[in-house]
């Protein structure tokens, strides 16, 4: 039977392959080890020992080592028969021992799984045959993969001295850079490959990544854009391409390059979220509702995550009511999901919709990862909406002894209870809250102004210069102090300093401003005061308490109608209840 024609072509090649560098000698010392080919080859005639000569001339060695190599290669590929194929490459470098089927022997030893072997007569084959590039890659690619970096970039570097041309070293060799942190070296690596080899696909994909991952976006511009030219069908070039042009901040032809991606996969969850976030940067919430319609449409187990990713944009987009109407309709299709419960609340919360946001946290079951943020957003909602005190204030005890509870919710919970005028329980919040979170001193801040609230105004001096000490840039703290001992005309000196301070940290605030012009005025030193208060207003012209300051000026120096006018207008802006009471006695009395 004769052989096939594709058999004919590769036998071709082997032969040329093989003969290229072959050798006149008999056996290879460093294969001694494996078998004596005659004993794989047909036994002709049956005497072995009277085997004619002309068998073993230098041509018949390399002819029936060109057959070993196509057997082995078929073995290879066709059968995936590693033991077999190493065995093949073996007698045909016996025969024929070339670096070519060194190499090949090398490659098979590895795939057969006897990388320590492989190592081993890699090592051999680099000092018998030291400059064949192929070589120092395998015995390179085989350190690699022992964990031997150093001496594994070694053999790589020799490889391409040796072959400028040799893609896969260039390529091992700046991903062993990268891995060892040695961005720069890798970096150049790449570029070496781009200069020798400009066809390389992978080399310009490789550099764009190194660029990106080494956050320099702008260089990474062209090598993404080659290597996206030369394969635009490629998803993964293509995406690379399309991230690093938002990362450059070209977010046009960004969106145009992913939606040629979205076409080549619609369902790629995590490129449609990519293409969403462009959108918004562009303010294109539009195109993407009508990107996530496209994959509702597809259908799938992503469609209620599309759906409630929709509902979102479509808050946005303050289109409420349809969002609300969406979720409704999820809830219904999946009423085992939490998830679609808490939005559907919380899109009832947007509407106002009290009772069926509060209805739809309720449902969410205890054992819910969801079910502490539905408590705590019932918390807010009942707050709000003013419902039943006892019920928010044992709410309220409930999340405080919840584990999970974060520090922010700590401090709203400790802002509703001062509220509601439960000062002593927002200190009681505040303070379990910076037990858990020694780290926010925001949560020690509360607590001195509940402190303050409840009466305890030593205990709120201690607390306030507890917070400056622990977190010397808080401004806000700076300024209460200060405050609480102008307000009493105390220590005016360091009140003046600490809200000095507190101005330094954050200058032209209207609240700290009227603090200091509290402190002048204190001193009596009323042009002072009265110049910093009317800068104060300017700031803050809606804050009663600052017009009431100014007005204690002028009635100061003498000026009792603008001091009526001021407290008149006091009292149009925002307000204590306690603070407008006091300044409806001041306008009264100047009747």
């Amino acid at each position: 039977m004769g052989l096939k024609p594709e058999i004919c072509i590769m036998l071709l090649i082997a032969l040329s392959a093989c003969r290229s560098t072959g050798s006149k000698s008999g056996q290879n010392p460093l294969m001694k080890q494996y078998k004596d080919p005659a004993t794989l080859a047909p036994p002709e005639p049956e005497d072995p020992s009277k085997v004619p000569l002309t068998l073993w001339s230098p041509s018949q060695r390399r002819a029936t080592a060109s057959y070993y190599f196509m057997a082995a290669e078929f073995a290879a590929l066709k059968e995936r028969d590693a033991k077999k194929s190493l065995q093949l490459f073996e007698a045909a470098y016996s025969l024929d021992p070339t670096p070519f089927l060194g190499g090949k022997v090398l490659a098979a030893r590895a795939s057969a799984g006897d990388r320590a072997e492989a190592l081993i007569d890699a090592r051999k084959m680099v000092l018998l045959y030291p400059r064949e590039a192929q070589l120092r890659y395998l015995y390179g690619d085989l350190l690699a993969a022992e964990g031997k970096s150093e001496e594994a970039i070694v053999q790589l570097e020799k490889c391409v001295e040796l072959d400028h041309r040799h893609e896969a070293a260039y390529l091992e060799l700046s991903e062993l850079y990268q891995n060892t942190r040695q961005v720069h070296k890798a970096i150049v690596v790449a570029k070496e490959l781009t200069k020798n080899v400009p066809s390389a696909v992978s080399g310009w994909s490789q550099l764009g990544r190194l660029y990106l991952s080494n956050s320099q976006y702008k260089e990474a511009l062209t090598p993404a854009r080659r290597a996206w030219e030369m394969q635009s069908s490629n998803p993964q070039l293509t995406q690379i391409y399309a991230v690093t042009l938002q990362l450059n901040g070209k977010l046009k032809q960004a969106v145009r390059i992913y939606e040629q991606l979205y076409h080549l996969d619609p369902t790629d969850d995590e490129l449609t979220g990519r293409m969403i976030d462009l959108y918004r940067e562009l303010g294109n919430i539009e195109s993407a509702v009508e990107l996530l319609d496209e994959m509702i449409k597809q259908g799938g187990q992503a469609k209620p995550a599309v759906q409630m990713q929709k509902a979102i944009l479509l808050w946005e987009l303050k289109r409420d009511k349809e969002a609300a109407a969406l979720l409704d309709k999820l809830v219904k299709e999946y009423p085992e999901s939490d998830r679609v419960k808490y939005l559907a609340g919380f899109g009832h919360e947007r509407m106002e919709h009290t009772d069926q946001a509060l209805a739809l946290y309720d449902q969410i079951r205890p054992n819910s990862s969801l079910r502490l943020d539905a408590d705590v957003r019932s918390f807010l909602l009942m707050s709000k909406a003013k419902k039943g005190t006892d019920a928010l204030l044992n709410l309220g005890q409930k999340l405080l002894t919840d584990p999970q509870l974060t520090w922010e919710a700590y401090g709203v919970i400790a802002g509703v209870y001062g509220d509601l005028g439960k000062h002593e329980d927002a200190v009681n919040a505040a303070d379990a809250g910076y037990k858990r979170y020694p780290d926010k001193p925001r949560l020690l801040f509360i607590k001195g102004v509940y402190q303050e609230k409840t009466g305890d105004r030593d205990g709120c001096i201690k607390t306030m210069r507890e917070v400056i000490k622990v977190d010397p840039d808080n401004s806000s703290a700076f300024n209460f102090l200060g405050y609480l001992y102008a307000e009493k005309g105390e220590n005016l000196e360091e009140a003046e300093k600490l809200i000095q301070t507190a101005l330094k940290l954050k200058p032209k605030d209207g609240f700290y401003l009227d603090s200091l012009g509290w402190v002048y005025y204190q001193r009596g030193d009323y042009k002072k005061a009265q110049s910093t208060l009317e800068e104060a207003t300017k700031l803050e012209p809606n804050e009663g308490v600052i017009y009431e300051h100014l007005g204690e000026v002028k009635k100061a120096l003498g000026q009792k109608d603008a001091a009526k006018s001021l407290y008149q207008r006091a009292l149009k802006g925002n307000l204590e209840e306690a603070d407008r009471l006091r300044i409806e006695k001041k306008v009264k009395a100047g009747d």
